[in-house]
């Protein structure tokens, strides 16, 4: 079993390896998207959006994010938005615990 990543660097090389676009540009402009964490448990990251779609004012939504050991990204729960970068950490830390 892999051990995972040790840093968001990592998780970006293998993302763009597998030809994916997560953590591109276009990608992170659009969306307004922030990388909130360091890697945790070695899959895992907080990433931080604009709350209302191009509306930076709007505040920012939380995500807990996973990475496979070959680099897909996705969000975990489905997407949901954490209202805290607090209660985003403490979601991937349940989901570590029940590893």
């Amino acid at each position: 079993m892999s051990t995972g990543f040790n840093n968001i660097a990592e998780i970006k090389a293998a993302n763009e390896a597998k030809g994916h676009s997560w953590f591109s540009q276009e990608t992170t402009d659009y969306h307004g998207a922030k990388v909130e964490t360091d890697v945790i448990g070695g899959f895992y990251f907080v990433e931080s959006n604009d709350l209302n779609l191009g509306e930076p004012e709007s505040g920012r939504a939380f995500r807990a994010v996973g990475a496979s050991p070959e680099g897909a990204v996705q969000y975990l729960k489905g997407g949901d938005k954490f209202a805290t970068l607090e209660e985003a950490v403490a979601y991937i830390d349940g989901v570590i615990a029940d590893r």
